[in-house]
């Protein structure tokens, strides 16, 4: 098993979710305070579609080159309602299906693919000036190459984001085997 810092493709949807709730507390998305007429709602989708090249160094798969493929799909429903247990609260909700693959520069080498579904469920309250917030991910993709053979990429890490919206912690991680 080979361990590596994430590369930038591989930072998961999941990590978006803090940028998204930072976002969606923005007066910039609409979400003004809730009223009593009901809820403050916004989407905010989440599409990608990337590749990227990986030396034999830089794959944590196998010493050989290869090139990333990634597609994104879903997004983030960030709700602030009334009556909520504090006031204030800002919910966000929201999946991410994806596909990667990975296509060695060796085409006696195996093309491997794998699919994964990210799921986000949150709730944010005491959002004044010296909030923090922290989000935490692990991510698994079982792969399958094309003579049958079998990977796992496994991802895992932190987000710190600021009240003033600034990222202080990114630990992004990956391994596979």
């Amino acid at each position: 098993m080979r361990h590596l810092t994430a590369p930038r493709a591989l930072r998961p949807a999941a990590a978006l979710a803090v940028g998204v709730l930072v976002a969606g507390l923005a007066p910039g998305l609409g979400l003004s305070p809730a009223h009593a007429g009901g809820a403050q709602h916004v989407y905010v989708p989440e599409e990608f579609d990337g590749t990227e090249h990986w030396s034999s160094q830089e794959n944590m798969c196998g010493p050989w080159a290869t090139t990333f493929h990634e597609v994104r799909h879903g997004g983030y429903d960030v709700v602030r309602a009334p009556g909520g247990q504090v006031p204030g609260e800002v919910h966000i909700n929201g999946a991410v299906d994806g596909w990667i693959q990975l296509t060695p520069d060796d085409p006696t080498r195996p093309t491997y693919t794998g699919t994964y579904r990210e799921k986000v469920d949150g709730v944010v309250t005491n959002l004044d000036d010296d909030s923090v917030r922290v989000m935490q991910f692990r991510l698994r993709v079982p792969m399958t190459g094309t003579d049958g053979s079998r990977l796992l990429i496994t991802l895992s890490g932190k987000t710190t984001v600021n009240a003033n919206g600034t990222v202080t912690v990114d630990r992004p991680q990956a391994s596979c085997s």
